[in-house]
């Protein structure tokens, strides 16, 4: 093609076609075009981003999401700017990247794709292969797998999206090379032979694909190998009979039944008797390109079963200990076959390990969610932001699952209906972290019997039905103990040391307790422990690098002073006379004499800090802080409340 051919590239890692690159970096693809690699990751996200909505407009909202992960920083704008500018440069093609009031729109005529371009060799060969014509057919299929380089959308992070993109142009390209080597075997010229290591590496890769083996058996029975052959069926049917309990299909007996009739020799393949074991194609894959998908007719819940399940679980917690019989009881309540989608709420107090729990149980459940692993960070209490909203969280999700973002419907209960037809037919777990309230959740709850949820909060999230709650307590000494041994390297730690007491048994300040001891040889576990104990506030020493017990407080505290309902007012002030007073337990009549509210408002402030478990209720009406909270609430007590009127203590109604 010319240069106002192949333009732009997605069937692998996201390249530019057309210009010669400097001499010695001759780049060329398979299909002999010149490449221009675009090395700059931003620039990739960027362009890939344009081109998944191509000829549309892109808003900078999307943009700053895909380029920084959902947490742009405060200079997301102007570094916007400067990465589009830096673009421009590189097409050199003036009126190509516009920009527009709401965002950016990237011009893409037709042929300029690769994708679209790949879309359009594959209709043609399915065209061809309809009418017999198995010389187009191959002409088809060598065209548009040469357009291949890789795994489309290569290298790029799992925030810029296009999951189903993939997972069709992977299962159209399975197809492809099905119909090529149906054509060659039709064909039936001299280079059989040359197929065999070819299909060989095809069947090993896919072992329960009938096809790749069908072929097999036939180009090694046509070439003189008929005992391979044989071999070959008899294990596909045995693999099938053992794990799926079926027999192979039709296509499969049929050339079972040339290799034991011995038809079909070498040369002996025509138009005729291909005919006779090449079945018509399956119902096609959506062809249209996304950038071409109107917002109504989503191809996305018209794919074939997932070849690439997203796979966005972080990685699992390095040094876990412990919990082993919470950890049994959270996988059996995801592996329940009712017909339900089963949900896991895991709730408890700042740093108590909520989110390494998740993260490590999910990763033991590879097998029972084959359909893949959704990770979404709600950020209930990140310090550094806001909460995601149910509509924010919606499109992060829906993009994941590869629609684009012009297709998500803006009314949350429609955008809700389509994440929930998406997941319906899958096995996928999915995993929300750090959510603030049910509201947040429930529009993303999926409702197949396939999927399943778990949840991490600091509030049971009582409001939400038919859920299997795990309140998460400190850790054990011996447990804590384990967790300072292994995240240390300090072997004489026990579960009498000073140090178990002093971090309050959560794993958030033993891992700090742990960073400060591996970074510093030099100092004992006795040393840091005498440290802990003299400082004025634990909470000083308990912070390390990105990891802080104060920093995640401050984030449930100031959630509480900046809301808008009194009763979360209410609970912030009542933290602060907690810290001032300092006694060992509270009780409603105690804190409403000291205060001077009433008993019901009192009560309520209580209640409100055991749901976002800054405080324990240990027996009915009896409330304890947390041990590092009670240093927490210390610290607030030596500070001016705002917000309590002139003899009141509480919040103003």
């Amino acid at each position: 093609m010319t240069r106002r051919g192949l333009r732009f590239g997605l069937l692998g890692t996201p390249v530019l076609y057309g210009d010669e690159p400097a001499r010695g970096q001759a780049l060329r693809a398979q299909c002999g075009l010149p490449v221009q690699p675009v090395t700059s990751p931003k620039l990739r996200t960027l362009l890939t981003v344009l081109l998944l909505d191509a000829g549309r407009v892109v808003s900078v909202e999307v943009l700053k999401d895909a380029l920084w992960g959902g947490a742009p920083p405060l200079s997301a704008l102007p570094s916007l700017h400067n990465h589009v500018a830096r673009l421009r440069r590189l097409l050199d093609e003036p009126g190509r990247l516009l920009t527009v009031p709401t965002g950016y729109v990237l011009r893409v005529d037709d042929g300029e794709l690769d994708v679209q371009v790949f879309d359009t060799h594959v209709a043609a060969a399915r065209a061809a292969r309809a009418d017999g014509d198995w010389e187009r057919v191959r002409g088809e299929c060598r065209a548009a797998l040469g357009l291949w380089r890789g795994t489309p959308l290569g290298g790029l992070a799992p925030e810029v999206g296009g999951y189903a993109l993939v997972r069709r142009l992977q299962e159209a390209r399975l197809l492809l090379q099905e119909w090529r080597y149906d054509a060659e075997l039709a064909l039936g010229d001299d280079r059989l032979a040359d197929l065999v290591p070819e299909l060989a590496a095809l069947a090993e890769e896919h072992p329960l694909r009938e096809a790749y083996h069908r072929q097999l058996m036939l180009a090694l029975h046509r070439t003189g190998r008929q005992a391979e052959a044989l071999v070959v069926h008899r294990d596909l049917r045995a693999r099938l009979a053992d794990e799926l309990g079926v027999e192979p299909g039709p296509s499969v007996r049929d050339a079972h039944v040339e290799v034991l009739r011995g038809s079909g020799t070498r040369g002996g393949g025509t138009r005729d008797g291909a005919s006779q074991w090449v079945r018509p194609a399956r119902t096609p894959i959506a062809q249209a390109p996304y950038a071409q998908v109107s917002p109504g007719h989503l191809p996305s819940a018209q794919l074939p079963p997932a070849q690439l399940p997203p796979r966005q679980l972080p990685p699992a917690p390095a040094h876990f200990v412990g919990r082993a019989d919470t950890r049994q009881a959270i996988a059996h309540a995801l592996s329940t076959t009712d017909g339900t989608t089963p949900l896991v709420v895991l709730s408890g107090t700042v740093g108590v390990g909520k989110s390494a729990l998740a993260l490590h149980v999910a990763h033991t459940l590879e097998k029972r969610f084959s359909g893949g692993r959704l990770y979404l960070n709600l950020r209930g209490t990140d310090p550094c932001s806001a909460p995601l909203t149910a509509e924010q969280a919606l499109a992060a999700l829906l993009r994941d699952l590869g629609v684009p973002s012009g297709a998500v419907h803006e009314h949350p209960d429609a955008a809700s209906a389509l994440l929930r037809s998406l997941l319906a037919p899958t096995r996928t777990l999915l995993v929300l972290d750090d959510a603030v309230s049910a509201a947040q959740v429930r529009p993303l709850l999926p409702a197949g019997p396939g999927c399943g949820v778990v949840v991490t909060s600091r509030s049971p999230l009582t409001a939400l039905d038919g859920v299997a709650r795990f309140p998460l307590a400190p850790l054990s000494d011996e447990e804590s103990a384990a967790l300072l041994r292994a995240a240390s390297g300090r072997d004489g730690i026990t579960a009498g040391h000073p140090l178990v007491a002093l971090t309050g048994r959560l794993p958030l300040a033993l891992r700090v307790v742990a960073a400060r001891l591996a970074a510093r040889r030099a100092l004992t576990p006795d040393a840091l422990a005498a440290q802990l104990a003299a400082a004025d506030s634990r909470l000083d020493l308990l912070d390390y690098d990105d990891l802080g017990v104060r920093r995640s407080l401050d984030a449930a505290f100031g959630a509480l002073t900046a809301s808008e309902r009194r009763s979360d007012r209410d609970a912030a002030v009542a933290l602060r006379h907690i810290g001032a007073l300092d006694l060992p337990s509270y009780d409603a009549p105690s804190l409403a004499r000291l205060t001077g509210v009433d008993e019901a408002r009192a009560e309520a402030a209580l209640e409100r800090l055991a749901e976002v478990a800054l405080l324990e209720e240990t027996a009915y009406g009896r409330f304890v802080p947390y041990d590092l909270v009670r240093d927490f609430a210390r610290e607030r007590a030596a500070e001016p409340c705002v917000h309590a009127p002139p003899g009141c203590h509480f919040a103003s109604a």
